[in-house]
């Protein structure tokens, strides 16, 4: 029998393993790579970008500031019944004169926003800027809401007078007729 040289014995020791080794192999569980515990990944937080724009100025924004209504109250009317007559005929043209006058102030506070508007929009086709152009607009549409809100309010006070004058215009018909039959029977 042929002898393998003392090297090849001493790499089949090393290489080569015993039956017990192969049998302790066999009953270990092979290893599950797909079933390991996944390392849970670690989110990043997003960094706030902090980015500086040029500061710039605006204009305070215009609150809404309730318009209430006019609150008239009429005097009482006291004395006979011909200083009634001509108390009356006074309140009278006294309110024809302030339907006259809240018209002429209607006028007078729509043309101030309409000039506004104009100038603003004269003025806005020189500036460059888009933010300075978003500002002039802001402007505009906030006049533009003054003009709606004057409007409504000016039929409001036209409506709140209108009704006083023609309360006023009935009782002076009542008191001038009872008062002409007075004056009949007197002369």
């Amino acid at each position: 029998m042929v002898r393998p040289p003392k090297e090849v014995k001493d790499l089949t020791k090393r290489y080569i393993k015993p039956d017990e080794v192969y049998r302790e192999l066999e009953e270990r569980p092979e290893p599950r790579f797909l079933e390991e515990p996944e390392e849970e990944y670690l989110e990043k937080e997003p960094k706030e970008k902090i980015i500086k724009l040029r500061e710039r100025e605006t204009l305070p924004r215009a609150e809404d500031e309730e318009i209430k209504s006019l609150q008239r109250v009429s005097p009482q009317i006291i004395g006979n019944l011909f200083d009634r007559v001509r108390f009356l005929s006074e309140r009278i043209a006294e309110l024809k004169a302030a339907i006259e006058e809240r018209k002429r102030v209607n006028k007078e506070i729509l043309s101030e926003i309409n000039e506004d508007i104009l100038t603003r929009k004269e003025f806005m086709r020189t500036l460059a800027e888009l933010s300075d152009k978003r500002d002039f607009m802001l402007d505009m549409s906030l006049l533009a809401r003054e003009k709606r809100k004057e409007n409504v309010q000016f039929w409001r006070d036209l409506l709140e007078i209108s009704t006083e004058l023609r309360e006023l215009q009935e009782q002076w018909e009542m008191e001038s007729k009872i008062a002409s039959i007075f004056n009949s029977i007197k002369s």
